[in-house]
């Protein structure tokens, strides 16, 4: 009976612990909005303080900044290749890269033996931004080294695999349907 009782009293115990971490990754998904922008805020007073005067008219959203960023760091990058890399639909960075031109921070080109097929390059303007975001990254990762320094072998290889396999269950989260949370169909939407 007390072996019985012990193993219920640990089921509940982990339960309880699962319960927990549910409610502070909910909490960090929050937090995320909130680092949005505040990385926003950061990028612009940094456009202040610097006195980047041909950026300080031109607004530009995080998601911007990161199809930028995007657009610098891969070889040839089209809608496609953007969309994977940032895990936005096709229609979205498609928007995004419209409003990019539009303020002159990024041209859209074909090459001559495929017409068919958009690519984008960086104009000086957008340069300007991915120099001026990535400095915001590193300044991040500087605070991230510093949190994971205090960290054992085992505790980092556990954070990579929790990490890992968070961004696994968002990423099959948001490629599926949107009516779709976790594997868990709304009924509500389904019926017709």
């Amino acid at each position: 009976m007390t072996l019985c009782k012990s193993w219920v009293d640990s089921m509940q115990n982990r339960e309880r612990k699962v319960q927990i971490l549910i409610s502070e990754l909910e909490i960090l998904m929050y937090h995320f909005n909130d680092l949005e922008d505040y990385e926003k805020q950061n990028l612009e007073n940094i456009v202040l303080e610097q006195g980047h005067a041909e950026l300080h008219n031109i607004s530009i959203s995080l998601a911007e900044c990161h199809v930028i960023d995007c657009i610098e760091r891969n070889e040839m990058p089209n809608t496609t290749t953007i969309a994977k890399k940032l895990n936005i639909t096709k229609g979205g960075i498609s928007k995004i890269t419209t409003k990019l031109i539009k303020k002159n921070m990024i041209e859209a080109y074909r090459l001559t033996n495929n017409q068919k097929e958009i690519y984008y390059r960086l104009k000086p303007l957008g340069r300007k931004v991915f120099e001026l975001h990535e400095t915001l990254h590193k300044e991040a990762e500087e605070v991230f080294k510093k949190i994971f320094s205090a960290y054992s072998q085992s505790e980092l290889a556990f954070a990579s695999r929790f990490l890992a396999d968070i961004t696994a269950a968002i990423r099959t989260t948001t490629d599926s349907k949107q009516d779709n949370f976790f594997g868990i169909e709304c009924v509500a939407k389904k019926k017709k």
